[in-house]
């Protein structure tokens, strides 16, 4: 018998990979944390509203050795995952059309337990389910992954979701609804040019809306239910399911980076009751939304993050020097930022020597091990070899570790299977070929989601199957571009032409390992 046809079947919700959500971030800030994760080489992953399980599919095919399930009430997207899967040939996941009340213990344990865009968007009964099942199903030493909307910044958001909700009132069909919002969206985003900060405010958040995808817009906004919580309400939920708060899955919002001197110093006086202090952070940065982690309530956890992790655990990192060439001597502040503008100030050599050797090979991590012998290499061919001693390491561990809190580098309990060159015949992740056919967006092997819209760049990724060499690459590209009418050869030098082809070649495959889409 098939499956009723839900709102999802009607109008597609993109589907995407989180990084947020991989088993790699949970075990780490878990272990930080004072948990035991299980090992991310070998758990088993259930994840709760799985859509055509797009946020799946590279973990499972990077992890063999684990096992993952997904459930999603929506058919066609579980059809289309199942297709996928089947054509990876991937024999560690498994998709279910399942209604997320028919989770329970007979789904088995598992270590880790993701619920992505659920929890504010399902009834009350569905809500205390997903707690029952992260209280049921998790690990001793397991965790939870469960995001939601958030006051009070979500209060904001819901004066957009009431106005349209008002206009689409009347209007049945999904695409009409969506169209109207949007129109409603474009007319009063451009109906004031005065600058008051209620207009710029509005302005902003219209736009926002504007550039929403139709089915972003038409779940998130316009769905039945969307309800936020405080985050002391949200954990009282969770404690009643026998269940405790552990961090937020983006790591550095644990932390009050960018507050006053003054405000830093009150938020301390609130450390013992960390619900509290969390409550009042999201009083102060009028948070909207949170991805919270949550374990058993038993465990006992450290009151500061376990630097010692680190030593056993690998480093990235793409914040480059603010000001070019890295002064690494002591005494010498020097400024480092990433794509994100997240940004760290040290004048300690033995910081300023790490950081300065992972921008050079991001994304590419190194085990602590060898980042601390080859930050002191470093060093030492600077005649800075005395500025290495007995608790340069300890240091090392402690500086890394605020940088994780915010956002400069990232940790990793393992290694990716990428390849961080391309090499003689370069293949692309499976992954990411089999969604390139079919739409824009692809996962990496970092568990990022990256679009590719040019017509060369998604060939290309299609090519990388690793059987074709530069040359035979280099004569797909000759042929795509002639069938195009894209090729221009002045004064006839042909040869010169393809050397010019041959060079952006190079650029478009190294550009492909940086972002983490070429295999080992």
């Amino acid at each position: 018998m098939e499956p009723p046809l839900t709102s999802y079947d009607a109008v597609t919700y993109p589907s995407y990979a989180h990084p947020q959500t991989h088993p790699e971030r949970m075990a780490v800030i878990g272990a930080l944390s004072g948990l035991e994760p299980a090992p991310v080489l070998r758990c088993r992953v259930l994840e709760l509203g799985c859509g055509s399980g797009t946020n799946l599919a590279q973990m499972a095919w990077s992890l063999p050795e684990s096992q993952f399930t997904g459930v999603d009430l929506a058919s066609q997207p579980i059809r289309l995952g199942v297709e996928m899967i089947q054509h990876l040939g991937l024999a560690n996941v498994r998709l279910v059309c399942a209604d997320v009340m028919a989770v329970d213990q007979g789904w088995g344990e598992f270590d880790y337990i993701i619920a992505h865009g659920v929890y504010s968007w399902v009834p009350q009964e569905a809500r205390e389910h997903i707690l029952e099942i992260c209280r049921l199903g998790l690990a001793a030493h397991g965790v939870a992954y469960i995001s939601y909307n958030a006051f009070p910044g979500s209060h904001l958001r819901q004066m957009l979701r009431e106005m349209m909700l008002f206009h689409v009132r009347g209007f049945e069909s999904a695409e009409e609804r969506v169209r109207q919002a949007m129109a409603l969206a474009r007319f009063l985003a451009e109906a004031h040019n005065r600058a008051d900060e209620y207009q710029l405010w509005m302005k902003a958040e219209w736009q926002t809306v504007l550039n929403h995808a139709e089915g972003h817009l038409y779940h998130d906004e316009l769905s039945e239910v969307n309800q936020p919580f405080y985050f002391a309400q949200f954990m009282e939920k969770v404690a009643a399911h026998k269940l405790q708060y552990v961090a937020e899955a983006d790591y550095f919002e644990n932390f009050d980076h960018g507050l006053s001197e003054t405000t830093r110093e009150t938020l301390a006086r609130l450390g013992h009751n960390r619900i509290l202090r969390e409550q009042y952070m999201d009083f102060l940065k009028c948070r909207r939304f949170r991805q919270t982690l949550l374990c058993h309530a038993d465990r006992a956890l450290g009151r500061e993050p376990d630097a010692s992790r680190i030593g056993a655990w690998m480093v990235s990192s793409m914040a480059r020097c603010a000001g070019g060439a890295c002064d690494l001597r002591p005494g010498v502040n020097q400024a480092f930022q990433t794509p994100k503008s997240a940004r760290c100030e040290t004048d300690a050599p033995i910081g300023k020597a790490a950081l300065s050797l992972l921008s050079e090979i991001w994304p590419q991590p190194l085990p602590f091990e060898d980042l601390f012998a080859r930050s002191a290499q470093f060093l030492n061919q600077a005649g800075l070899a005395g500025e290495i001693d007995e608790r340069s390491r300890e240091r090392l561990r402690g500086f890394l570790l605020q940088l994780y809190s915010a956002g400069v580098v990232e940790l990793r309990t393992s290694l990716p299977p990428a390849a961080w060159t391309a090499g003689p015949k370069p293949a692309a992740s499976p992954v990411a070929r089999w969604q390139i056919e079919r739409g824009n967006f692809v996962t990496t092997l970092l568990h990022s989601a990256v679009q590719v819209e040019d017509e060369v760049g998604r060939s290309l990724l299609q090519w990388l199957d690793g059987t074709l060499d530069r040359q035979a690459l280099l004569e797909k590209l000759w042929l795509l571009l002639k069938s195009k009418d894209a090729l221009r050869i002045p004064g006839g030098d042909e040869a010169a032409v393809r050397r010019q082809l041959q060079s952006e070649l190079e650029t478009n495959l190294a550009k492909l390992a940086k972002l983490g889409l070429l295999i080992a």
